[in-house]
């Protein structure tokens, strides 16, 4: 009985004690502990958080940092002297925030500036080595114990040689906004409003939902935690879709306004040692279309407002799990369904099935070597429907898996530990990518087909390009705050950009170094 009482009090505690701003901060994409947590949730470690649900906040990571210590403490989870290491660097990095979850930490009065900065030497195929980087500038602003303002700039030189990037670019530099939002957390809720990283589902090579490789969007996120499930809401406000001259005169405008809604049920089972969630989401818009009301609430099933309403939306859904069969041992699978066909009624039930899914594989040999295999199918057609603004594009970025639709992708990988600071990574990938893609129009063939005739298509579709890459990655995290890193890769084409016979070959390679740092400012 007392055990329990004291279990209370904690919690009761760790609800009302004031918090630092940092432990609202979301954690970016970008930001080296992410390869740090990775590996040791192959351990053991880190599955108290919801892995398929990302970015975590720093306070995620430091209750999970605490637990992980109890684990380690009692001997129920072993490490060897370079994984100890490397789990002491976690520690001494969200120290400050661990303190104040235990409610020891500095007053959240306290405005934190820091920043971070990439350089690299770069040559490219059919470019001079050259210098590029990136500079990223960090304000955190609490208000309050439990409210938090973040705001992050990001001056890149990589995204003037972007053909998708709409931006302005000036002296050989591209600059905008990456994070602003606010957050805040209240017992089992969490809000946030703003522009911020997202990742949804497993994946090494993408994802098939939200990926952490497209530009971070603005939007509105709530979630609750009960017990072992998450619940999580999204909306969103996509950039305007500019109509061609056709369809503005049909449609009476210049451009589509577009929408985002989804909401999403993770599970944790086992100790977190099996996770999945299941996932739906709406993509709409149109010329002086407005949000609506059926999508902004969190608990209508969207696809039957669709049919019910005859909306047009495009509606999809998703399937993540992930589980540690062994020690060691991870294994992952996401589903997503966009649009299959069960009725066969008339021509326009011959639509090929647009799904994609990915399923692999992580497995650790002693505590410094993991192997990696992974494969990725997505069809073509899938993220878009007849009406263009409905595709699943942010500033002409996909949302979802960088290669887009239209392709498949095997990724096989090795990497190695050297002590708590070096990490070696050797990986290669084959990619088919059809012609098809996020940009074209959607095209009908099958209507030019009876349903006794019937339809089917190749896939990938059209000529194929096939690119084989053999890459090599060099990482020596000095500490939490500077490090150097390296990249070799080489790519052969066949049916180079869709052309029969035409082969190509190119290499890269990269040598950087970065820094990081925050200063705190007392209010």
């Amino acid at each position: 009985h007392l055990e329990e009482i004291m279990k209370k009090i904690l919690l009761w505690l760790s609800m009302t004690l004031p918090l630092a701003a940092s432990v609202q901060e979301t954690l970016p994409s970008w930001h080296w502990s992410y390869v740090y947590i990775e590996d040791f949730q192959t351990r053991g470690l880190f599955q108290d958080l919801f892995q398929m649900n990302q970015p975590y906040t720093r306070g995620d990571i430091a209750r999970s940092l605490i637990e992980a210590g109890r684990s380690i403490k009692a001997g129920q989870i072993m490490l060897s002297p370079s994984e100890l290491k490397r789990y002491k660097k976690l520690v001494y990095e969200f120290s400050r925030e661990i303190q104040a979850c235990q409610g020891k930490g500095d007053s959240p009065d306290a405005l934190e500036l820091g920043g971070n900065l990439v350089e690299d030497m770069v040559q490219r195929p059919g470019r001079d080595t050259e210098l590029k980087g990136t500079v990223r500038s960090e304000i955190l602003v609490p208000v309050g114990d439990r409210i938090a303002l973040y705001n992050g700039i990001n001056f890149d030189q990589y995204l003037v040689d972007d053909p998708n990037y709409s931006g302005k670019k000036w002296r050989g530099i591209a600059g905008y906004t990456e994070q602003a939002y606010a957050s805040s957390r209240f017992g089992r809720f969490n809000l946030k409003f703003g522009r911020d990283f997202l990742k949804w589902g497993p994946g090494f090579s993408g994802t098939l939902l939200f990926s952490n490789t497209a530009t971070p969007m603005d939007h509105f996120t709530g979630s609750v935690d009960i017990g072992h499930f998450r619940f999580t809401y999204l909306m969103a406000r996509l950039d305007d879709w500019i109509l061609s001259p056709e369809l503005q005169d049909s449609l009476s405008g210049p451009a589509a306004r577009r929408f985002i809604s989804s909401h999403r049920l993770d599970a944790r089972f086992f100790g977190g040692r099996l996770q999945c969630a299941v996932t739906e989401m709406v993509v709409y818009g149109g010329v002086n279309r407005s949000p609506e009301w059926a999508y902004l609430n969190p608990f209508v099933f969207y696809h039957g407002s669709q049919l019910n309403e005859n909306g047009l939306t495009n509606t999809f859904g998703s399937i993540d799990l992930t589980g540690y069969p062994l020690n060691r041992w991870q294994v992952y699978g996401s589903l997503m369904i966009d649009d299959i066909q069960i009725e066969k009624t008339g021509p326009g039930d011959l639509e090929p099935n647009e799904i994609g899914f990915i399923i692999g594989s992580r497995y650790g040999i002693g505590p410094n070597t993991r192997l990696l295999l992974e494969y990725t199918r997505i069809t073509n057609r899938t993220y878009k429907t007849m009406n263009p603004w409905e595709t699943f594009v942010f500033r002409g970025q996909p949302l979802a898996h960088p290669l887009g639709n239209d392709f498949d992708i095997w990724t096989a990988g090795l990497t190695q530990w050297a002590g708590a600071s070096f990490r070696a990574q050797l990986t290669y990938s084959q990619i088919r990518q059809g012609e098809g893609s996020l940009y074209s129009p959607f095209d009908m063939p099958w209507m030019n087909y009876t349903v006794d005739e019937g339809y089917s298509e190749p896939f990938p579709t059209g000529i194929v390009q096939n690119a084989g890459t053999l890459q090599i990655m060099l990482d020596y995290y000095a500490s939490g705050n500077w490090g150097f890193r390296g990249q070799w890769a080489m790519t052969k084409y066949k049916n180079f950009q869709h052309v029969e016979r035409q082969t190509e070959t190119q290499t890269l390679w990269k040598l950087g170094v970065w820094l990081e740092g925050s200063v705190l400012i007392p209010l």
